[in-house]
Formats: structure tokens, sequence, C-alpha cells
């Protein structure tokens, strides 16, 4: 199996896998759990292109700025293509999720057309990644992971509002 077939096996993973992945962990999500915002992230300052901070839907649009954007270096790096970004705005779970949906499409596509090859290459500083294209790959595929986990725990919070504070150790708390 080539390399780039075993990154892009991972990237396929950490966004669909049936278990632990971005979308296992969007799976049934209903419009109030996508909206909800912990009061944790209450103070973090707003912006009036996402959803609110820490939500699920926030964390649905900035995968979807984060994977055209990733797209796009690679694609303007290796002087491939380059399609005109979708600008997630304050939508509905299911219209983000159609919309990282097309996001991920397009990073896989931009990923798919790489050879083993290209990834010893490096990016251009001006990228804001510098470094080889490999270890960019791998960057991307840990932020679906992260992001996967994250909205597992928003979830969670979301059921489970007012849960006491708790030790596993047995200790005092």
């Amino acid at each position: 199996m080539s390399e780039i077939s075993q990154l892009l096996a991972a990237c396929d993973e950490n966004f669909g896998h049936m278990f632990d992945s971005v979308l296992s962990a969007l799976k049934g999500v209903s419009a109030n759990e996508a909206a909800f915002q912990h009061p944790c992230y209450a103070l973090v300052p707003a912006d009036a292109s996402m959803p609110p901070a820490g939500s699920i839907l926030w964390q649905m649009a900035h995968l979807c700025v984060c994977k055209q954007m990733y797209a796009s270096i690679l694609q303007q790096s290796l002087g491939l293509p380059v399609p005109q970004t979708i600008e997630p705005k304050r939508h509905t779970a299911a219209i983000l999720l159609h919309e990282l949906r097309l996001a991920h499409a397009r990073l896989r596509n931009t990923l798919a057309a790489l050879r083993d090859e290209d990834l010893a290459r490096e990016l251009p500083e001006s990228t804001g990644y510098p470094g080889r294209v490999d270890a960019f790959i791998r960057t991307i595929n840990r932020h679906d992971a992260w992001h996967g986990g994250q909205i597992a725990l928003a979830r969670r919070l979301y059921k489970n509002p007012g849960t006491q504070r708790h030790t596993s150790l047995g200790g005092n708390a």
C-alpha cells in the first residue's frame, strides 16, 4: 500500500469511521444539542461569521473552513486548480453537515490527486504551515480526531449539564 493511500485511509477513518470519527460523533445530533454553548465558552469573543464558540455548530463550521483551507494550501503549492471556498454561516446542523461533507470531499479529492513523491515536498512558508506535505497531512488527520472528540464532549455536556465533580482516585474532592 502506498504512503498516500495510507494517509488517505487515515483521513477517511478520522472523518467517517462508524465508531470514532467526526461523523460518528455527529450521528443523531439534535438542533438544540448542536446549538448548545456550555457556560465555559460564554466569555469567548463572538465571531459574527461563525456560530457560538464551543457549540457543535461552531465545530462543524470550523472544520468546514479548515478542510477547505487545507485543500487550498495543497492545491496552490502543488500547482493544482483551486475552487472557490464555501463560507459557512450561522446555519442549521443539517446545512453545516452538508457543507462539511462537501469540504471533506474536496480535501479528499486533493489528497487522492497526490503521488507519493509529492509527500516529501516542502510547503512554502507563505502557507503558514512550513514543512513537508506528509507532515501537513498528518496534522490534518489529527485535527479531525481532535474535533470529533470535542463534538462528543459537547454532546455529553449538553446531556449532563448538572453533573457533580468526582475524583477517580477515591481522594477528597
